[in-house]
């Protein structure tokens, strides 16, 4: 039972940066292999992208919120004709985004999902519905020479009347400055009361080296597009280093690398103080940016310190509240902490935010978690649903097993537990009911849990549970 207790104890550091099924998978991976053994191989277990895009009538509807003006910036259109300027592009529509970000009036959709527009021509009303945004902001990009001009323009989708337009010729060089004065203009344009303060919190510290900003971007781009993959963790520090030998100053680029090498370190590669060492130095120069504090947030959890990832997730949240990528690590974390309610309320803002996010599955399955532990089971079922049509994973295929044993479709049930062991080799179903209890908020929620899952593996639960 000690090792059973550690097991816990290590799952809930963990937390921050794991996934609830993740972490679920593990204990019933260790249980039943020797101790130490298959947890790297469970750990980094690559997601199944097979899976085909989701159905509409599959996909979460987070509801709407109209208090705030609500605006999705596109991906800007990269004019040169030259496939190596894309960054210029990419990076300046991520650098609005963050701007517009920073100013709490606003409501801005997360970068994952307005990119996923990129290279489509799909109305802006089209847009407006699908992400329940009153604004689109798009634009282009094109460099002659030394030289560029960025052309935008801010739709309002009610309409399509055009509220704000603007043409920049600027020195390739002043580029960084552009996203400053797009989103000091879009300020002006929809609350004129807003006071200049305001539109000054969206200025960020842009580097002295327009190449280490591309390497950096590029960089966080990989890391979070697959955070198991070790590949895109080394391929990030090497971006990184090379950025910091053209900027030694920039602090996006050692919060960057302290967040790529604390993912090596729980691969098993390197030691903590390394990474400690990067995001302590991105802090010292850059303490208010909530990017940073979202990567200091990710290394605390990746160290298995989760007191204090959780304070770096609220302090992200406090700079900018429309952090998806914030708001989910906190409700995952919230979780394991018996407070599924609050979970959920994360969670569910999160999908809001980026309804369109590559990491949805992901999310939606840990809603399910939070859905089932508050006996929600309809909820979590369909949560499952959404999450393992978008991307098959072992945490998705967990939660649907789950609540399909509840609702009474054992057959399907047990199809999905297949998956699951296929996902999952040397998974057994022993200890449901130790698990259950250290997740659920109390003991007859544990107790139901448990059953659904004994019933989604075909075993029949002990007699005193």
């Amino acid at each position: 039972m000690e090792v059973l207790a550690s097991l816990f104890e290590w799952i809930g550091e963990n937390e921050a940066v794991l996934s609830g099924i993740a972490a679920t998978i593990v204990i019933l991976g260790v249980l039943f292999t020797p101790l130490g053994s298959g947890m790297r191989a469970l750990l980094g277990t690559k997601r199944d992208q097979t899976a085909g895009p989701p159905s509409p009538s599959a996909s979460h509807e987070p509801p709407l919120v109209s208090d705030r003006p609500s605006i999705a910036v596109l991906p800007f259109a990269n004019l040169s004709g030259d496939p190596e300027h894309e960054f210029l592009a990419d990076g300046l529509s991520e650098e609005i985004i963050l701007g517009l970000s920073r100013i709490k009036q606003f409501f801005v959709i997360a970068r994952n999902s307005s990119f996923t527009y990129k290279g489509t021509t799909t109305d802006s009303q089209q847009i407006s519905r699908e992400l329940g945004v009153r604004y689109v902001l798009e634009g282009s990009v094109r460099k002659h020479g030394d030289r560029v001009r960025v052309s935008a323009q801010l739709v309002d989708a009610n309409d399509r009347r055009t509220a704000w337009a603007e043409r920049f010729d600027r020195p390739l060089e002043r580029i960084l400055d552009l996203d400053d004065e797009v989103t000091e203009a879009i300020v002006a344009a929809l609350q004129p009361a807003l006071r200049g303060a305001e539109a000054e919190l969206a200025r960020r510290a842009a580097p002295e080296d327009l190449t280490a900003w591309a390497l950096v971007n590029r960089a966080w781009v990989g890391v979070q597009s697959d955070l198991g993959s070790r590949e895109a963790a080394e391929a990030a520090v090497d971006a990184c280093e090379e950025a910091l030998r053209l900027d030694p100053e920039y602090a996006l680029a050692h919060a960057v690398l302290a967040h790529a090498r604390s993912l090596l370190v729980r691969e098993g590669v390197g030691t903590a103080d390394v990474p400690l060492a990067s995001i302590r130095r991105a802090l010292q120069l850059s303490d208010d940016d909530a990017l940073i504090h979202q990567c200091h947030a990710a290394v605390q959890g990746n160290l298995s310190q989760t007191p204090e990832a959780v304070r770096a997730w609220e302090r992200a949240l406090a700079l900018d509240p429309n952090s998806a990528a914030a708001r989910a690590g906190l409700g995952i974390a919230l979780i394991y902490m018996r407070q599924p309610d609050r979970a959920l309320d994360n969670i569910d803002q999160a999908l809001r935010l980026s309804p369109r996010d590559p990491l949805t599955y992901h999310w939606l399955a840990n809603r399910g978690l939070a859905c089932a532990l508050l006996d929600r089971w309809d909820e979590a079922l369909e949560a499952a649903q959404a999450s393992v049509q978008r991307t098959g994973s072992q945490a998705g295929y967990v939660v649907l097993a789950t609540s399909l044993a509840k609702a009474g479709r054992l057959v399907e049930a047990g199809a999905a537990y297949e998956e699951l062991c296929r996902r999952s080799p040397g998974l057994v179903p022993a200890n449901f009911r130790t698990l259950a209890e250290s997740l659920a908020p109390d003991a007859g929620q544990g107790r139901t849990l448990a059953l659904a899952m004994y019933a989604a593996a075909g075993v029949e639960a002990p007699s005193d549970l």
